[in-house]
């Protein structure tokens, strides 16, 4: 069995196991009675593991920021020293969004904004800020000034500062943003403090709306609420629905899960514990569950309507179904295309190829070339500049491809453009062994890296005939039933592929993707 048709066996077996696995996992979850606490309770525990993942993620900036920050002095380094060193922490970081320092004097904003950064480093007392645009390359495009902060109002701004240092912990908040991409905004502050005693507060920006590519299993569901409880227990509501038509509902659904949480501090003992609630003619559950207090964030709660929590799980089911049809789909594909491949492998040529008498070769050289008869001076001797130019072997390349792409042809090596018999000494002497042998097996060599052996076994056949004392190599080249691409070097050295025909006398380059594409069609499908 060829290498080609066991990969396709596997890979056919290997969708089956896949579509037998789904259709397992259909009838399992088919069988399951569906209800809305045990779904939420298992989606809220997902939830939880990225929860957990994110914050650390935040955990991990934290310290790095904490560290370089401190051996700075936020007031007195240049605005390009901090616009380096943020610039490559944010890019480094699929969620960050922006960074805020606040020092005793100036502040230091930096947002990426789609593909640009806006930047200040600017009094702390100003009530006009002074903001500028960069591209990515960190090069000014625009400035101007605002009469407010750009992000936030600078009463929030300066509230975060004061709230900060009068407690020292660790803090979580959301915004809304001047800037329409970035309507919601949820911010984490720390403090550093610098070598010389100075406290400086940054605030981790994050854009709410993109956090769901972190918490994709919640977000599944088509209303999902999700707030997190803080040390001091405020609530933050970090993801929100992306239907902005909602944001009322929202409000109001809020107000039933502050309920919900004070029943649980009162209660509950602060453990994990699911609730349930009526409003807007539905259901809501809604689990709250602790996370060991990182970052400043003891618990979050996730509330769902029972309908969509339902609804949600049996398209699971019909997903695990549509997964067995694409996958014996897949299978059936793999192995059509494997049994294709396999059978043109094993047909053999139309024509076979013999050697052609010295007498016809002779009568075929004199009558010049044509459609199906190509002459070359040499494999490798440039005659005009008389040394060796392995730029020609790919000429004779050339001419194999444009014959095999047609309607097949003879190329004569060792004969001139006006049919002289020039033969292949030249050539022989560029060799390290100077006979036909070699040069023959230097040839194939070349054919076969650039076609492979089957091409060269079976739809080729070279011959040396001595015609006036010198040798000179004759290759029948047959059509072939796969198209053939040349592969080599551009001027700038990267390997690009060139598709040659035979037109008239001379090979052709088709450089046009559709007329490749509508040649190939029409030639050998």
């Amino acid at each position: 069995m060829s290498m080609t048709k066991k990969a396709g066996f596997w890979i056919s077996i290997f969708f089956i196991i896949l579509a037998i696995a789904s259709l397992f996992r259909y009838f399992n979850q088919k069988d399951r009675d569906l209800y809305a606490d045990e779904i939420i309770t298992h989606t809220s525990l997902e939830f939880k593991k990225d929860l957990k993942a994110f914050l650390a993620n935040v955990g991990s900036i934290t310290n790095t920021v904490k560290k370089d920050v401190s051996l700075i002095d936020v007031d007195r380094v240049s605005q390009d020293s901090l616009l380096t060193y943020f610039s490559q922490l944010i890019s480094k970081d699929q969620l960050l969004k922006g960074i805020v320092l606040l020092g005793s004097r100036r502040n230091f904003v930096l947002i990426h904004n789609n593909n640009s950064w806006i930047v200040t480093h600017s009094p702390l007392k100003d009530t006009l800020i002074n903001w500028k645009r960069l591209n990515n390359k960190l090069e000014p495009v625009s400035k101007w000034t605002d009469p407010y902060n750009y992000f936030m109002e600078l009463s929030d701004l300066n509230s975060i500062k004061v709230s900060y240092l009068k407690d020292g912990k660790n803090v979580w908040k959301t915004a809304k943003s001047k800037i329409p991409e970035y309507r919601d905004l949820l911010f984490n502050v720390f403090r550093t403090t610098s070598t010389d005693g100075k406290i400086n507060i940054v605030v981790l920006m994050y854009k709410t709306g993109e956090l769901g590519s972190r918490f994709n299993n919640v977000l599944s569901f088509e209303q999902p609420l999700v707030t997190m409880i803080t040390l001091n227990d405020d609530e933050i509501t970090p993801i929100r629905t992306k239907d902005t038509t909602l944001i009322s509902r929202y409000e109001k659904l809020s107000e039933n899960v502050a309920d919900v949480i004070n029943t649980w501090h009162t209660q509950h003992k602060e453990q994990p514990h699911l609730y349930h609630f009526e409003e807007y003619g539905k259901t809501y559950w809604s689990r709250i569950d602790t996370i060991n207090e990182s970052l400043g964030i003891k618990a979050y709660t996730l509330t769902i309507a029972e309908e969509d929590l339902v609804k949600t799980a049996s398209s699971v089911e019909d997903a695990y179904l549509y997964a067995v049809v694409m996958f014996l789909l897949f299978a059936l594909s793999v192995f059509m295309v494997t049994f294709r491949k396999y059978n043109q492998q094993q047909k053999p040529p139309k024509t076979e190829l013999d050697n052609i008498p010295t007498e016809k070769i002779l009568e075929t050289i004199k009558k010049g070339e044509t459609e199906h008869i190509e002459f070359k001076s040499s494999l490798r001797w440039d005659y005009r500049e008389e040394k060796v130019n392995k730029a020609l072997e790919d000429v004779i390349l050339k001419s194999i491809a444009a014959f095999s792409n047609a309607k097949g042809g003879k190329l004569f090596i060792g004969v001139s453009d006006d049919m002289q018999i020039l033969g292949l000494q030249p050539d022989f002497d560029t060799l390290k062994k100077q006979n036909v042998d070699y040069f023959e097996l230097h040839l194939r060599k070349l054919i076969n890296n650039q076609f492979g052996i089957r091409f060269s076994n079976s739809y080729l056949h070279m011959q040396f005939p001595v015609i006036d004392n010198k040798t000179i190599c004759v290759i029948q080249v047959l059509a072939s039933e796969d198209p053939l691409y040349l592969k080599v070097k551009n001027n700038q050295g990267h390997m690009v592929e060139k598709f040659y025909v035979r037109s008239g006398n001379a090979s052709q380059e088709i450089t046009s993707l559709q007329e490749i594409n509508e040649y190939v069609n029409d030639r050998f499908n």
